[in-house]
């Protein structure tokens, strides 16, 4: 479909046409435009003015609304999948209201924008913010299953209940983020900055976090079992009652001076990992192999495990023994 101005388009729609797939509507004007249910997918709406238009059930697959003027315009049950909303004028509380957003790309702006409070239970499924800069959003809730927040600036970010299912948080700046009951199953967070989050009481089961910073992260009552922990720098973290039961923490995984009073660590693999001075009362430990494991200055008072395994250790030096 070839270049089309604003008045052409809204004189084809008055006479009953809807489908405008693929059209070229670059700087087009819309503004307060009855688009209802209009099927716009790949359209070319470039800096388009969209202001105040009737986009409800609107079909934008794949649109271009890049530097487009959205604001006041409804987009209840409007899919937005894989669209380009780069530098696009539109608030949260309008995309909240989509129907789909997966893969879209989404405005930098958009969780940091004064007065337009965060981007709090979004539905921003698959959503395209790699690279973004969210620092301090308002994520509370918000439903990011499938996200694309590789290298994403998410430091004192508010993630509380957030569904980050299967995102790729992959080398992302979550330093003292929010993420209590978070939703981060299966979730990529590979040598991400985690360093003092708040992950207590959520959901990291089978979640890769190969080489990540947890450095005094709070994990108390989390749910690792499964996780990929290798390597990660779990110095000083919170791990009371966390359930590690068959994690991953070889390749030297840091967990001098780790708290893990209560933790369920059985079947877990701590092949090389640093445990000294880490507090291990009354952990489970059945299942495990201690070869190389150092636990000097640890203390296992209380904690399940047999002097067999207490004697593959590699050092116990100090340690405060059951």
């Amino acid at each position: 479909m070839g270049k089309m101005t604003g008045d052409q388009l809204i004189k084809r729609y008055k006479a009953g046409d809807r489908t405008f797939t693929g059209a070229d509507l670059r700087g087009a004007n819309l503004q307060a435009a009855d688009l209802n249910s209009a099927v716009l997918d790949w359209a070319n709406l470039q800096a388009a003015n969209l202001y105040g238009a009737d986009l409800q059930g609107a079909a934008l697959k794949g649109a271009n609304l890049s530097q487009a003027d959205m604001r006041r315009a409804d987009l209840s049950a409007a899919c937005l999948d894989n669209a380009d909303l780069t530098e696009a004028r539109i608030t949260s509380d309008q995309l909240a209201l989509a129907a789909s957003l997966q893969d879209a790309i989404i405005p930098d702006e958009m969780a940091s924008s004064e007065g337009e409070g965060g981007i709090e239970g979004t539905f921003l499924v698959g959503a395209n913010l790699n690279g973004h800069d969210l620092t301090g959003a308002e994520l509370r809730g918000a439903d990011l299953r499938g996200a694309h927040l590789r290298k994403a600036k998410l430091a004192q970010s508010d993630l509380q209940e957030a569904n980050l299912q299967e995102a790729d948080l992959r080398e992302a700046d979550l330093r003292e983020a929010q993420l209590a009951g978070a939703d981060l199953r299966w979730a990529r967070l590979g040598r991400a900055d985690l360093h003092a989050a708040n992950l207590s009481q959520a959901n990291l089961r089978g979640a890769d976090l190969f080489l990540a910073n947890l450095t005094r992260a709070n994990l108390r009552k989390a749910n690792l079992r499964r996780a990929d922990l290798r390597g990660v720098d779990l110095r000083g973290a919170d791990l009371r009652k966390a359930d590690l039961r068959r994690a991953n923490l070889g390749m030297g995984t840091n967990l001098e001076g780790a708290d893990l009073h209560g933790a369920k660590l059985t079947n877990a693999r701590l092949g090389e990992a640093n445990l000294r001075g880490a507090d291990l009362r009354r952990a489970e430990m059945g299942g495990i192999k201690l070869r190389q494991v150092n636990l000097s200055g640890a203390d296992l008072r209380g904690a399940k495990v047999t002097s067999r395994q207490l004697a593959q250790a590699e050092s116990l030096a100090d340690a405060q023994l059951p």
